[in-house]
């Protein structure tokens, strides 16, 4: 069984290409699929990984892109606008990987998985992704209801980060999390 651990957000399918399967894919970042063992889509609450048949580049960011099992336009439909992950093993490494992101030698990556405590507001979630796609790094907390929260990884939001329990101490300016809940 595959957790979510063990895996990276890594872009989300456009919409089909074509009648034979094929699919638009948009990748959050630089990645050469040749090197990816499998893409993993959520279904129905389980990570199920999908081969990649053969793929195409079509822009700077986005890639045409077919699945084994996946062979028809209406089977490509089923795909639209889900988000799609990758191991974490399959993601390339970095050229300055002796220099961590942060002072405590862990990268903000590492603490997929881990749930938010709200000093006021209590458990909030657990963080499902990372979004670096712009200067302010956000956590993306999936909530108990099934909604998606966006969090700032800033240092004076975070009190406490205990990895034992796989759990984060925070202290959220009020309103944060009803901006995007």
């Amino acid at each position: 069984m595959i957790r979510l651990a063990e895996i990276a957000e890594a872009g989300h399918f456009n919409k089909p290409h074509g009648i034979k399967g094929e699919m638009s894919a948009t990748l959050d970042f630089d990645l050469d699929l040749d090197n990816v063992k499998c893409i993993i889509v959520p279904v129905e609450g389980i990570f199920v990984p999908f081969f990649i048949r053969s793929w195409r580049p079509k822009t700077a960011d986005t890639c045409l892109l077919t699945l084994d099992g996946i062979n028809s336009d209406m089977k490509a439909q089923e795909f639209n606008n889900r988000t799609f992950y990758i191991l974490r093993s399959d993601i390339p490494e970095d050229d300055n990987d002796d220099e961590p992101d942060d002072e405590d030698g862990f990268y903000a990556s590492d603490l997929i998985g881990y749930r938010i405590y709200d000093r006021h507001l209590g458990d909030i979630g657990m963080i499902s992704s990372i979004n670096d796609a712009t200067e302010n790094v956000l956590f993306i907390i999936s909530t108990d209801k099934g909604n998606d929260i966006f969090i700032p990884v800033a240092d004076e939001y975070i009190e406490d980060i205990d990895h034992d329990s796989q759990k984060i101490t925070t202290d959220l300016p009020s309103g944060l999390v009803d901006l995007n809940s």
